[in-house]
């Protein structure tokens, strides 16, 4: 009896011992990443929603790691093809997916992926923005005159790809709400989607953050966003409740992801040091008044915000009735 209690006991200190060894090395990676550069996958074109913030933060974050930063743009198939190069990459925090809602969306838009969400894990949700209707400057420029205008025609309207946060949205406008005949014109990310917009070969535009300059300087028309309060950017454009649409609220967000089996050490640093750039009064000014809602959340909550959206937007998904093979 005495022989199996010290050899229960031995073998419960070797088990102690390799659970410490195995935090404290859990713990030594997180102290030494990043140990080369960093690439940040971008799952759209340059100059759009996810990459503006994406290359902010990534110089930002490079500084504060002291390692290069590189962004890498990969649009297509509403950002799977960027969220599926990352998924192979490997999982030790130097290669970064940055994409948008249309992640969430695609988990029931799309019939067939190859990938999963379960192959991600979510670092950060940092910034968002509200959806915005806009219309090129020839067009009419208030929602009930553009809904009136739109009556008997079949209009346009482009949005940075198909199953985007902005395509949902404006497909539930345009079929459910206002009943008119629009047809998408999907393109491979918000800065083609905004020339199109510019140069007047579509009717509009929605978009949940690159029309906001254009608006103000009057090349585009402001129709409505789609928050409960105004935009402070665009104080002039009313929400869509005040122009006849109460309810109809769509926004999206900027994620930031790793491979699923990064070491959770390295995937707080990444959290907290993403929460402290887009914290830090000077950077939050900056962010603020081209346009994002910051948030900053622990990993925890942007793991069930995450689990929350793709339910929400499966949801849209399915009242609005299209699907992509």
């Amino acid at each position: 009896m005495q022989s199996y209690q010290r050899s229960a006991s031995w073998w419960g200190l070797l088990m102690v011992a390799a659970l410490a060894a195995g935090v404290g090395g859990v713990q030594a990676q997180g102290a030494q990443y990043p140990s080369k550069k960093i690439t940040i996958v971008v799952g759209f074109t340059a100059g759009g929603f996810a990459d503006t913030l994406a290359r902010f933060v990534g110089q930002k974050l490079g500084d504060k790691l002291g390692q290069a930063v590189v962004v890498e743009n990969r649009g297509g198939a509403g950002g799977n093809t960027a969220a599926s190069a990352v998924t192979k990459a490997d999982a030790d925090g130097h290669t970064l997916l940055v994409t948008t809602t249309a992640i969430s969306i695609n988990a029931s838009l799309y019939q067939k992926l190859d990938y999963s969400l379960d192959q991600l894990a979510i670092i950060a949700m940092p910034g968002s923005s509200a959806e915005t209707f806009a219309v090129p400057a020839d067009r009419p420029g208030m929602l009930k005159e553009f809904v009136d205008w739109a009556k008997g025609r079949e209009v346009t309207f482009a949005t940075a790809g198909v199953g985007s946060g902005s395509h949902l949205a404006a497909e539930h406008f345009y079929r459910n709400l206002a009943k008119i005949k629009a047809s998408h014109v999907p393109f491979r990310g918000g800065s083609l989607a905004l020339q199109a917009a510019l140069g007047g070969q579509v009717d509009a535009i929605t978009a949940s953050f690159g029309t906001n300059a254009h608006v103000q300087s009057g090349k585009l028309k402001g129709l409505a966003v789609a928050s409960a309060k105004r935009n402070p950017v665009l104080p002039n454009v009313p929400t869509f409740a005040e122009a006849g649409y109460p309810g109809f609220e769509a926004g999206s967000w900027v994620g930031f992801f790793v491979p699923a089996k990064t070491d959770p050490a390295i995937v707080a640093k990444l959290n907290s040091a993403i929460n402290e750039i887009v914290t830090t009064k000077a950077n939050e000014e900056h962010l603020t008044k081209i346009g994002y809602t910051l948030t900053v959340r622990p990993v925890a909550d942007s793991q069930k915000f995450l689990k929350d959206e793709v339910a929400k937007w499966g949801q849209w998904v399915k009242t609005v009735g299209i699907s992509v093979k």
